[in-house]
């Protein structure tokens, strides 16, 4: 009896001697000085990560057969001669875009400043520009021919003669209105439009870094543009007051 009582009181003061060591270690307050630490942070994500901006040599351009589309669609491979943003991925670029009426643009020219977009495992246009060999290297696209266009490009990526290292002419798959060309950037023979003006590829490039951050195309109006082609709101006049009597 005595030793079963004495084997008690043992047990009894080993658990409350391992509760107690617990209480303490649950009650310690942490070291001063040494931090705890953090849970890692995720590097932020980069929003030009999924752009690619190249000059590049159309290869191949055939339209997809989806049946389940409205049509319009086109998928299209260059090789690439000059990469202006975007992780190098190969010689290569394949990319879709759409265009509804008439024959591509893209079949008009052979080289061209592409702005690409990533999304998902495919690349898709975002803008491009016509581009032609330039003396002293590199490349060059043609005057502005649209107004909007003319209006971003009046103080900066301006066309200037002599930049072409030989002829620089494309085709418009429409007929062009002559008016729409002025006489010292263009001639226009039937659908042939030979460009007398150009400016650096990397200008145009530096002039459409918007669409790094944005995705949207040149053609696209800016807030400056808006304010250039938006007509003044006149405000009505106050009436006029009147004369105090007496």
């Amino acid at each position: 009896m005595l030793r079963t009582t004495r084997r008690t009181v043992a047990v009894l003061l080993f658990a409350l001697t391992t509760l107690s060591a617990c209480t303490r270690q649950a009650a310690t307050p942490p070291t001063p000085g040494i931090a705890s630490p953090e849970p890692p942070v995720a590097a932020a994500a980069d929003p030009q990560a999924d752009l690619v901006v190249v000059v590049g040599e159309r290869v191949a351009l055939d339209d997809i057969q989806d049946p389940d589309s409205l049509g319009g669609g086109y998928r299209a491979r260059y090789r690439v001669l000059e990469r202006f943003h975007g992780r190098q991925e190969g010689p290569m670029v394949d990319f879709e875009f759409y265009q509804h009426l008439g024959e591509p643009h893209l079949l008009g020219f052979s080289h061209a400043l592409l702005f690409l977009r990533r999304d998902g495992d495919r690349l898709s246009e975002v803008a491009h520009y016509p581009v032609f060999a330039a003396r002293g290297g590199g490349w060059a696209g043609c005057a502005p021919a649209s107004e909007m266009e003319a209006r971003r490009r009046k103080d900066r990526a301006r066309a200037v003669p002599g930049v072409f290292a030989g002829e620089a002419t494309y085709t418009e798959w429409v007929a062009p209105n002559p008016s729409a060309y002025p006489a010292e950037h263009f001639r226009i023979s039937e659908n042939r439009i030979r460009c007398l003006t150009g400016t650096p590829a990397q200008e145009l490039y530096a002039l459409n870094k918007h669409i790094l951050e944005t995705g949207v195309g040149p053609n696209s109006l800016t807030p400056e543009q808006v304010e250039a082609i938006t007509v003044p709101v006149v405000q009505p006049a106050a009436p006029a007051q009147q004369p105090d009597e007496g």
